[in-house]
């Protein structure tokens, strides 16, 4: 272990020019042209959970759940054990953050939305208690006997939870808002704040030292630290002593000083570090501390939110992308694996893996020894309209129709994670769209999309496949066009649906802002023709005619808004003289493309083979 740099990065005074950034992440990506696989080679990440916290907290990641704290219909989370590798799945309180932290076979699940937290058996996959905690917790540490929460109310604070009495005890005043997790190290508690303050507490819960100071998180027997004097990260020693090693940040790029990176893991020789900016946990980077060496590790995508050891790999989760990275630290080999739904932070017991998945509110259980689901080569990955997003995958001879797939708006592309890994590995060329952050209106994302399709070289024949309120872009994109060989619905949302749902509803908040078009541009828009069409619609049953729904809102207004969404399916499949109308039973809404996955393909499959 040796002292590499004293100097600081010349970086860290320039003013951010985001054309540099984004070229320099597209360089580090290595976007490709069309059917030209991404090469496998070393690339990098970010976001980590520190120690035993299961989950770095993601501040900047809206979170939205279904509607209100309960979903409109019940998802079937059995589904999700049919993934090879998907052991056992836990059901949570609601959707939105899960941060956790593992003590022994228990696992701690903190649901910020709820203020609920859970004990859970990771070895009967049960729910033993759930403990409502006042304030907006979004951090898990177990460590000397205690659980501790950090709550972001009341300007920051620590609280200590008491397994023994199943209550918070003690309180700990912050010096500002936590802001990069904690760790359990040397017997003691290390938080730090947006003050850039290191707090150091006792299990007593007595403030014992204050300093300057970013925690990244632990490896190799330390405690990585950013100085604010300089932005370099350097260890901590368990007897408080710093500096005796010092990663050398890179210069040129901000988000790659040492206060980009959000969090670090320990992964064969390397200590690996996730950065935490454009947007978040865009990049990885390995540091060998015996040898000083600092490399870039390109590659994977944005959004990377967890990050854990297992197995002898380094696994990591993408939030945007919704999949699972397992990076082989010995020959850089990375595989991709879809996940149902958006991970957020990793944790391990017994071997196994556990993510938490933000949407909708779930663990899973994951054994690393088994083959998994792989997604297909990127062969398009397109950040020139970012946030737009278009992602693409499939073989190099992938022949028949490209296949689109449009997602509700505020779900994000990378809800099709799992549809889009099978079809590309059924042979098929297929591109996710959709945006990273922030909205856009089904104008403005039917024209990115036909934009990034020109950039990737990507002509038609087109499949275009759209859940909820995508319908409105993919109607738009599809406007004055010869080149639609089929289209496929799922669970459309209607024309003006969140206006008249607002009006039945009006004690009901917290759901998404749907997109929408206007009722006239609506009818000046052409059909569909002849052009194959597959409407697959909601259960009423199990969602606005479901008693979950109807016993918050009564009958009637259940019944109406039923009557709305069935006079939208009836629309839409009248867009077509070719169409065909299906009930996807026992679900609806976002839940379909996760819970009747199986219909979802099966009908794109057969339009793209001339069947539909």
């Amino acid at each position: 272990m040796i002292d590499l740099l004293k100097s600081a990065d010349p970086a860290l005074d320039l003013e951010t020019d985001r054309a540099r950034l984004r070229a320099k992440v597209e360089e580090r990506i290595g976007i490709s042209v069309r059917l030209q696989p991404i090469p496998r080679r070393p690339r990098r990440g970010w976001l980590i959970a520190f120690g035993t916290v299961g989950a770095v907290i993601a501040l900047s990641i809206p979170v939205i759940i279904r509607f209100n704290s309960a979903s409109v219909f019940e998802p079937d989370y059995d589904v999700f054990t049919d993934l090879p590798g998907v052991e056992r799945v836990v059901e949570l309180a609601s959707g939105g953050v899960q941060t956790m932290a593992v003590d022994g076979t228990t696992i701690w699940v903190m649901t910020a939305l709820q203020g609920s937290l859970q004990r859970v058996s990771a070895a009967s996959g049960q729910i033993e208690a759930v403990y409502d905690i006042s304030g907006h917790v979004e951090g898990v540490v177990v460590g000397g006997g205690y659980v501790w929460l950090l709550n972001y109310d009341n300007g920051g604070e620590v609280l200590r939870f008491n397994p023994d009495t199943e209550a918070v005890d003690v309180r700990v005043v912050l010096d500002g808002v936590p802001s990069h997790g904690a760790v359990w190290f040397g017997d003691r508690l290390w938080v730090s704040t947006d003050e850039r303050a290191l707090m150091e507490i006792s299990p007593a819960g007595q403030v014992l030292s204050v300093s300057p100071g970013e925690l990244k998180g632990e490896g190799f027997g330390y405690l990585w630290i950013n100085d604010p004097a300089n932005d370099l990260i350097t260890s901590l020693a368990a007897d408080g002593s710093r500096g005796d090693i010092v990663i050398p940040t890179f210069s040129g790029l901000e988000t790659m000083s040492g206060s980009g990176v959000r969090s670090v893991a320990v992964a064969g020789d390397y200590l690996w570090l996730m950065d935490g900016d454009f947007p978040w946990g865009t990049n990885l980077s390995r540091f060998n501390p015996s040898t000083g060496d600092l490399q870039s590790f390109d590659g994977l995508t944005f959004g990377l939110l967890g990050m854990v050891e297992a197995d002898g790999y380094l696994w990591v989760t993408s939030n945007t992308d919704q999949v699972l990275f397992r990076i082989n630290p010995s020959n850089s080999d990375v595989r991709r694996y879809p996940l149902p739904g958006k991970p957020g932070g990793l944790s391990v017991v017994d071997g196994k893996l556990w993510a938490a998945i933000y949407q909708p509110g779930t663990l899973i259980q994951i054994d690393p020894n088994e083959e998994l689901v792989e997604s297909a080569e990127v062969v398009f990955d397109d950040w020139d309209q970012f946030p737009h997003r278009l992602l693409c995958t499939g073989p190099q001879d992938a022949v028949g129709p490209t296949i689109i797939l449009e997602p509700f708006d505020w779900i994000e592309y990378g809800s099709w994670a799992v549809v889009q890994a099978e079809l590309s590995n059924q042979g098929y060329l297929v591109c996710a769209n959709g945006y990273v952050q922030g909205e856009a209106s089904p104008a403005q994302r039917a024209a990115d999309l036909e934009q990034a399709l020109m950039a990737g070289e990507l002509p038609g024949p087109y499949i275009l496949v759209a859940a909820g309120d995508g319908v409105h872009t993919i109607r738009l994109f599809a406007e004055g066009r010869s080149d639609i060989s089929g289209v496929v619905l799922v669970d459309p949302m209607p024309i003006g649906f969140q206006t008249a749902y607002d009006a039945l509803a009006p004690t009901l908040s917290g759901h998404p802002p749907w997109s929408d078009i206007d009722p006239e541009l609506s009818s000046d828009l052409d059909d569909f023709g002849e052009i194959p069409l597959v409407v697959i619609g909601q259960d009423p049953e199990a969602v606005y005619l479901s008693r979950r729904f109807t016993s918050t809102v009564g009958r009637d207004v259940g019944d109406s808004a039923n009557q709305l969404w069935q006079d939208g399916l009836a629309f839409y499949a009248g867009l077509s003289t070719n169409s065909k109308s299906l009930v996807a039973s026992g679900t609806g809404l976002d839940g379909i493309i996760r819970d009747q996955l199986g219909l979802v393909v099966q009908h794109i499959v057969e339009i793209a083979n001339g069947q539909g």
